[in-house]
């Protein structure tokens, strides 16, 4: 069985047509969806700097070791060590036990498996219709996810067996800075991982489970299931683990005595950050503020290549259409292509200074002011520019 082949098709300019209609309808709606998530990722992005905002300016740092009844509902800051008593296990092998202080256990599992890839060459044909030549080639890789191979384009001799399990993790139950409690979840994102050293128990552990009729192994801190022992093959099996265990933490939160919870703002947006090490409230704010405002530009950048390619595909048929002579056909393409960009840069513009409008009327106002007395700026140079051209021929002449 080969591992690459090669399926041409072909499709009629009528065929084309069909769809570039088809598409038109999903490119509205992708227009629509994309205006729709520039004018909420504006909102958001205010709320969200609104809430941090007024969180900075009442947040109180306490010692964590000495935290009275009356700071019941305020939102606090405190740095300190992190206390654990129990020890996180694996849910599926219990003699796989992190160290004392790990708050996360994490288990990887890979499975060696067949992977497709295709690339695929279109050519346009005299008359309007297009051919596709599509390459599909076959490798064999270590994956954390399961490849359904009956979706291969050639599954037969590609077969990937299912997974024998899967990835997971494990949070400690709960942990303590001082008097302030939290549970394990809340710390799920900070420390660093660090692979554990696996012992025999838990070799011992898996080969009971999975270990039928296979070979397991431990190599290094991984242990391997495999068929016959060499390769790797096709449905080999490898499993590690690591675990994070941050030793200071510097949280906000609102002060409850069962634990730390979320502070709500009077814009009702919810505040509580946490992170290993020692810092204080203002950089703890700052960095905030500077992930919504990265965040805020993915979500731009994200808006504005979903509309634009919403208005590609409404103007699609224009370059179907012209298809029946090929050339006149890239004509067109590169034309409404142009067309598509420069609608989609002044209507994201239109939205997100609407949004700013609605959302901060003030600061939207001399943003679109600003603007303004640009384009009247470049109005009256581009003008000036025109009439001193004019100017200079007759000047030459005389």
């Amino acid at each position: 069985m080969t591992d690459q082949f090669t399926e041409t098709t072909s499709k009629s300019w009528f065929a084309r047509i069909k769809s570039a209609l088809s598409g038109i309808l999903f490119g509205i709606a992708l227009v629509i969806g994309a205006c729709v998530a520039l004018f909420w990722n504006e909102g958001r992005a205010v709320k969200t700097a609104t809430a941090l905002e007024e969180g900075a300016g009442i947040v109180q740092t306490i010692d964590p070791q000495a935290v009275s009844a009356d700071l019941t509902g305020k939102l606090v800051h405190f740095s300190g060590d992190l206390k654990i008593e129990d020890q996180v296990a694996d849910a599926q092998f219990k003699s796989v036990v992190a160290p004392k202080g790990a708050v996360k256990l994490v288990r990887t599992v890979e499975m060696y498996q067949w992977k497709q890839n295709s690339k695929s060459e279109k050519r346009k044909k005299l008359g309007g219709g297009e051919e596709t030549v599509t390459t599909y080639s076959y490798s064999k890789e270590w994956s954390s996810s399961a490849i359904d191979s009956s979706r291969f384009k050639q599954p037969t001799g590609h077969e990937n067996p299912p997974m024998l399990i899967d990835g997971g993790s494990a949070n400690i139950a709960s942990a303590s800075v001082g008097s302030v409690k939290f549970n394990g979840s809340q710390l799920d994102s900070i420390g660093q991982a660090t692979p554990l050293e696996l012992t025999e128990a838990a070799k011992q552990d898996v080969q009971a489970q999975f270990g039928n009729g296979k070979n397991v192994v431990m190599q290094g801190n991984t242990i391997l299931i495999s068929g016959d022992g060499a390769g790797p093959n096709v449905g080999d099996t490898r499993i590690s683990f690591s675990y994070t265990s941050p030793t200071e933490v510097s949280a906000i939160g609102a002060y409850q005595e069962d634990g730390l919870k979320s502070y709500k703002a009077s814009n009702d947006r919810s505040i509580f950050m946490v992170r290993e090490g020692k810092a204080d409230s203002k950089e703890m704010f700052d960095a905030a503020l500077s992930s919504n405002t990265t965040f805020t530009w993915i979500i731009r950048a994200a808006g504005f290549f979903a509309m634009l390619a919403g208005f590609k595909m409404i103007f699609s048929i224009v370059g179907v259409l012209g298809d029946i002579v090929p050339f006149i056909g890239d004509v067109f393409r590169f034309a409404t292509g142009l067309a598509a960009f420069a609608i989609t840069a002044v209507l994201s513009t239109v939205i997100i200074g609407v949004a700013w409008i609605y959302y901060r009327p003030l600061l939207g106002m001399i943003i679109i002011g600003i603007g303004l007395v640009l384009a009247v700026a470049a109005l009256f140079m581009g003008k000036k520019k025109a009439a001193s051209s004019a100017i200079e021929p007759e000047l030459a002449a005389e």
